[in-house]
């Protein structure tokens, strides 16, 4: 919502049309889609085609290791749903059914406590095999978000989950973009809920930030203090990636995070139910 106030001015009319297009879009398909596949929970059983996908997933997502059989089988169907809903393009990259597979997981981590996980708001992911140039940016870009779809660097994206202890996790920190993006875009009733709770998860987080802007010290990268969106975003790479830390050094920011996204990474064997 504050991109598009921002970005309003002569032009609002057409940035009006535009910005509603995309809402009315975004809640048609997403009210067709519903209508003939309700949210595949299933039995919390692995199935035995997914054989390589958990073999992967094992392998690569720290998160996923954590979690029981149960919760694996339940962290799978989502990310296969959500594959099923999502377009994969590349960019100077070949494609490789392990790249949408490790894409899929960090959208499913970052929602695995919600009932609504398809970020249904975007169609498309791109995926270029490094970091990219964006219109007239002359820094190179590791991953944004947009109206056109989300945008990361495989290269990147990889390296943050090799290195699962760093808080730096391109994959969450743009999925937790993309959440929000939608979430403030749509009109669904889970956006509602989700606005709520992350109104709750600002007062809380304001004064962490204006402590950061003015130079002091935390335990979140200094990217954060930049805006109070890359702020969001840098916080959930911690609530991951270091989730002891977070909860040590800024305890109530760590419960806003964990009533926010409904988890407990601390505590990741216990997914409370919605």
């Amino acid at each position: 919502m504050i991109t598009v106030i921002t970005i309003l001015g002569g032009s609002s009319l057409l940035v009006f049309i535009i910005w509603s297009w995309e809402r009315f879009r975004y809640d048609y398909r997403r009210m067709i889609r519903d209508s003939k596949h309700p949210e595949p929970e299933g039995t919390g059983l692995l199935l035995p085609e997914w054989a390589q996908h958990h073999d992967w997933l094992r392998i690569h997502n720290t998160y996923y290791r954590s979690l029981n059989l149960h919760n694996q089988a339940r962290f799978l169907r989502r990310v296969m749903d959500f594959m099923r809903y999502k377009e994969f393009k590349y960019v100077d990259l070949d494609p490789d059914p392990f790249i949408p597979l490790l894409i899929s997981s960090a959208a499913i981590q970052l929602t695995f406590g919600l009932n609504d996980f398809r970020l249904d708001f975007f169609d498309k992911i791109y995926v270029s095999g490094s970091a990219y140039q964006v219109h007239w940016h002359k820094q190179a870009f590791q991953g944004h978000v947009s109206l056109q779809g989300i945008y990361l660097s495989w290269e990147h994206f990889y390296h943050g989950y090799r290195h699962y202890d760093d808080a730096h996790n391109l994959g969450l920190h743009e999925m937790a973009h993309a959440l929000t993006y939608g979430a403030l875009m749509g009109k669904a009733s889970m956006d509602k809920t989700f606005r709520s709770r992350f109104r709750e998860y600002y007062k809380v987080a304001s004064p962490v930030y204006k402590r950061m802007r003015a130079g002091g010290d935390s335990v979140l990268d200094r990217y954060a203090a930049t805006s109070f969106h890359e702020f969001w975003a840098v916080s959930v790479e911690t609530f991951f990636e270091k989730p002891i830390l977070l909860k040590t050094a800024e305890p109530e920011l760590y419960r806003t995070l964990c009533d926010l996204l409904n988890q407990d990474p601390v505590e990741i064997m216990t997914i409370k139910p919605v």
